[in-house]
């Protein structure tokens, strides 16, 4: 296939932070560069734009197939060059000189910070005599992976190697994919100039890894004012599913904490064919139903009341009896609960 010279910004998405996926979309637009194109695959949110490219999978998305909505992305791409990434990474201007300059790679890692300035698995090794670990921007190593966060490729390299679509969360698709690019003799290159940062406070370095706040209590996940009652453990940082009632339980409002912000995604696809509603009580009297039909995320902005501690009630009027939520534990199920913060109002 004869490639268009150009770059095709690959997202993927499983529809559970539509403001950090936003966020990404501007900084995409902000760097100016053209020929572009946005593809976003998995469960896209509506409204991303004109110049975004949707291609609708959210069966892929919450099966957790990151290889295969990577592919379905990669396979849409007209251009030369693909920028392939997660729904929650910024691009700073700095990426933009990575993409003018041609180069002697098939397949690139750029500098990828965290949001606290350190760096996340930008360029790393694994599998081989070192292990899992960063490696310095200077050095190099047989057994370099790719994190599948990020992946800056030419369009050829996803023609010979696609990722392996039926891997999804926690199954080594990056680490896999890597393994494949290497027998394959593709050129992974690095280049510090590039800049993006990973928006996801869970994650930090400590010396040669990256550490992941698993450990950090239901109050820290949410939000350092909230807290939540009438929900479970989770496997994936902050994420909540509610049973059939949850409260959160949040401070007096004050100067630039005047709302509380949280987003919802329904429990799809095993309640793609039960619409259903959320009922929102704040402080104990009723502000609106959520009515969700198949795999929809909704971000709600409640305000506070002053002088007096604040409630909000979620009640659903379904759940989903022994549905695996990806944590070895099966319960009742309904919506998901997440990106909970106080924002002014």
């Amino acid at each position: 296939m004869s490639r268009l010279t150009g770059v095709s910004f690959c997202l993927i998405t499983d529809g559970r932070r539509p403001h950090r996926l936003r966020d990404e979309l501007a900084s995409i637009r902000a760097l100016a560069i053209s020929p572009i194109e946005i593809i976003v695959a998995g469960n896209a949110p509506p409204d991303l734009g004109d110049d975004v490219i949707v291609i609708d999978r959210p069966d892929l998305a919450f099966a957790g197939r990151l290889g295969a909505m990577r592919n379905a992305a990669c396979s849409a791409a007209t251009f030369d060059t693909l920028v392939v990434a997660d729904d929650d990474m910024h691009f700073h201007p700095e990426f933009a000189e990575v993409l003018n300059d041609a180069g002697e790679w098939d397949v690139l890692c750029v500098r990828l910070l965290n949001p606290d300035g350190t760096r996340y698995w930008d360029w790393a090794t694994v599998g081989g005599p070192r292990g899992h670990m960063l490696l310095d921007y200077d050095d190099t190593d047989d057994f370099v992976y790719v994190t599948g966060g990020l992946a800056i490729m030419r369009a050829s390299v996803h023609a010979a190697v696609p990722w392996d679509g039926a891997r999804g969360f926690y199954q080594g698709e990056d680490v896999e994919w890597s393994a494949r690019l290497r027998a394959a003799g593709m050129r992974i290159r690095f280049d510090v100039r590039g800049k993006v940062t990973h928006q996801d406070s869970r994650y930090t370095q400590d010396d040669r890894v990256i550490r992941f706040h698993q450990d950090l209590s239901m109050r820290e996940r949410l939000g350092r004012d909230i807290d939540v009652t009438g929900m479970f453990r989770d496997g994936i940082a902050h994420y909540r599913w509610l049973t059939t009632r949850a409260t959160l339980h949040a401070p007096p409002a004050t100067a630039g904490r005047e709302a509380i912000r949280f987003s919802l995604t329904s429990a799809a696809p095993a309640l793609a064919d039960r619409p259903f509603g959320v009922r929102v009580l704040m402080n104990g009297q009723e502000s609106g139903t959520v009515a969700f039909r198949g795999p929809q995320t909704f971000t709600l902005s409640i305000p506070l009341r002053a002088g007096q501690a604040n409630e909000i009630t979620l009640e659903s009027e379904a759940s989903v009896s022994g549905f695996d939520v990806g944590i070895g534990d099966e319960r009742p199920v309904s919506v998901l609960i997440h990106d909970a913060q106080l924002v002014e109002g």
